[in-house]
Parts: C-alpha cells; sequence; structure tokens
C-alpha cells in the first residue's frame, strides 16, 4: 500500500490488520462445542495471519515516529506487545475467565477493535494521515 498511497497506504494497512484481527478474534470467541473443531482452527489461523500483519505494521510506522530517536522507539514499540500481553491477562482473562470461558476473548475483540478506530487519529504533519495529506509547509521544507 505504501507503493500505490504512499504513508497513509501504511496507516490504511495498520487499520485494516488490526480491524480484521478483531474480526476474526470476535469469531473465535463465537464459537461453542456445537461446531465442528475445523472451524475453530481456521478461524485461528486467519486471526493468526492478521495479528502478524497487524506487528507487521506497526514496525512499518515506527521510523516515521520520531526518526532522531529510533532505537528507543523501536525498543518502546517491542516492549509494548510484551506489556499488551501481560494487561490482556489481568484485564480480560483472570477476572472474566471465571464468568464465562469466551468472554475474555469478546471483550479483548472489543479492546482491539477500540484500538484499530484510533488509526484515523494518528497524523504526521509532514505525511499526513488516513484521510488527509501532509501540510504543504512541511513538504516544502522537506524537499529542501
Amino acid at each position: 500500500l505504501f507503493a500505490k498511497f504512499a504513508f497513509p497506504g501504511r496507516l490504511w494497512a495498520q487499520f485494516i490488520s488490526l480491524f480484521l484481527e478483531s474480526v476474526f478474534l470476535f469469531a473465535f470467541a463465537s464459537i461453542d462445542n456445537t461446531q465442528p473443531w475445523w472451524v475453530a482452527l481456521l478461524v485461528i489461523i486467519a486471526f493468526s495471519l492478521f495479528v502478524q500483519m497487524a506487528e507487521g505494521t506497526s514496525y512499518g510506522i515506527v521510523p516515521f515516529m520520531n526518526p532522531k530517536q529510533l532505537a528507543c522507539t523501536s525498543a518502546l514499540v517491542g516492549a509494548g506487545g510484551n506489556l499488551g500481553a501481560v494487561i490482556a491477562l489481568w484485564c480480560f482473562y483472570k477476572p472474566l475467565g471465571a464468568i464465562n470461558t469466551l468472554l475474555p476473548f469478546k471483550v479483548h475483540a472489543a479492546y482491539v477493535l477500540f484500538w484499530s478506530l484510533l488509526s484515523v487519529c494518528y497524523y504526521w504533519p509532514d505525511k499526513g494521515g488516513m484521510f488527509t495529506g501532509a501540510r504543504a509547509s512541511s513538504q516544502e521544507s522537506s524537499k529542501v
């Protein structure tokens, strides 16, 4: 998407990946024992595919966040995945798993959906956002 749509293409890829990740996580949470095992397997494979895509798109955006502090930014984004897993465990799976074993997956899907919808808010003055281009003054100064 970057080759065709420049930087907004990266944001769209991030949004699509996260959105479909949440869709397939919710679909997995909706599978119960009345359905064959292979349905759960297919859905979790699709979910895993979009998880990997979202991770890749996150690292595709990292170089633009703070180019002067690229190493620190990369480290924080990398550590954020581990922190996110701990947050999900303690906020969703431990307290809600006792109520209903599938409920934590649905709440986690809503959490991922929330973050995917925030992709619309990402904006860099010199690169633009999902629906807007870069500011004219930023484009001219980057060419010099």
